[in-house]
């Protein structure tokens, strides 16, 4: 517990919290150790640098609640919520840039074995470039668990990260939520709940391999809900994506399956409901779902779109071997439901739409309705 090395709570006048927090992190012995944040603000104004493997930091809950909440009357049950969430929190100070990092350290070993769980980190805004948890170091069985991180710029960064396990957190209110660079194998993010803010990405995969994005909630504000670049042999199922931007789902590689549902939602201006504007300029036709690569699957999905009549609402963008098939697509009504390129080979359309609903251009494309 940091509080009995001179760690103060509550406390934001007091700098040294990280220090310390630092030094009981490079005394731990070979086999590592957990630091134990108590219940309260812990206050950091400087980054807690994880260098070692087997280090945990574990709070006792992170006592998630909506930055926007109104704030309710004082009473003797019910104190005025001042702040958001906590449980157990560390509030990152004006100048603290980044919360927890695993420092990028060329020749270094790989770390293994860093565990984030149950606690909450808060930034002083989400365009102050202010970064939760940024694990840039080469690195394996790196577990984020029931982490929340709320008024910072990204949530969760992650370079080269393999086997690793991001679950049960609310990485919302950010202007980025979760992004995995580099490359990565055996990615797993589990019911976990994203929500990016205008010109931000809530989920971005870059070359992931055997990645598993599985039952998470993806709020619509992002202007990309979840985008995978270079992925291979990657499962995206089960996820709840809800969108007020065309490119809410952009899968880009080969032999990838989809399978869930995604809702484009008009946004209720005033008394009336628009169909925003792109926030970087995409047009209708770029699709709701653009896929671009060979032996893609998007399967058992139901798309429920409010787009305007003509736009997209899956293109396949290139490739060979693209299916779409039993899915529900509804809504709006469209004769653009799929678009696939002209230089598209062998792409199937299963029990998905009808001929009169694809635009399939002189592409080699059957469809079965």
């Amino acid at each position: 517990n940091p509080v009995d090395y001179g760690a103060k709570l509550n406390d934001p006048t007091f700098r040294r919290n990280a220090i310390i927090i630092n030094d009981l992190i490079n005394t731990m012995p070979p086999s590592g150790g957990v630091i134990e944040l108590p219940a309260g603000e812990m206050w950091i104004y400087d980054k807690i640098i994880i260098n070692r493997s087997y280090v945990t930091i574990r709070g006792v809950n992170a006592g998630t609640r909506s930055h926007v909440d109104a704030e309710e009357p004082p009473g003797p049950d019910q104190p005025a919520l001042d702040h958001p969430g906590g449980g157990s929190k560390l509030v990152l100070g004006d100048g603290c840039t980044i919360g927890i990092i695993s420092e990028k350290r060329d020749g270094a070993p790989r770390v293994s074995s860093i565990q984030l769980e149950n606690f909450l980190i808060q930034g002083r805004g989400t365009d102050k470039g202010q970064i939760a948890v940024n694990i840039e170091q080469d690195n394996d069985a790196v577990r984020i668990i029931g982490v929340s991180t709320i008024a910072v710029g990204m949530g969760l960064r992650l370079v080269g990260a393999d086997a690793c396990t991001v679950r049960g957190c609310w990485i919302s209110e950010v202007h980025d939520g979760l992004h995995s660079l580099g490359s990565s194998q055996q990615l797993l993010v589990a019911n976990n709940y994203f929500g990016a803010q205008p010109g931000g990405r809530s989920v971005y995969l870059e070359n992931p391999e055997w990645a598993n994005i599985v039952g998470n909630n993806i709020y619509p504000d992002g202007h990309v809900c979840l985008e995978a670049k270079g992925a291979q042999n990657c499962t995206f199922t089960g996820n709840n994506i809800q969108s007020y931007y065309t490119g809410a789902v952009i899968i880009n590689g080969d032999g990838n399956l989809f399978s869930g549902k995604v809702q484009a939602r008009r946004f209720k201006e005033g008394l009336t409901y628009i169909w925003k504007q792109d926030p970087i300029g995409r047009d209708g036709l770029y699709g709701l779902i653009h896929v671009d690569g060979n032996d893609n699957h998007i399967t058992a999905s139901t798309i429920n779109s409010d787009q305007p009549e003509n736009d997209t609402r899956i293109l396949i963008m290139g490739g060979n071997g693209n299916w779409v098939t039993d899915t529900k697509i509804y809504g709006r009504s469209s004769n653009r439901k799929v678009v696939v390129n002209g230089l598209c080979v062998d792409t199937r359309i299963v029990h998905s739409a009808s001929s009169l609903d694809v635009d399939k251009a002189d592409s080699n494309t059957t469809i079965v309705w």
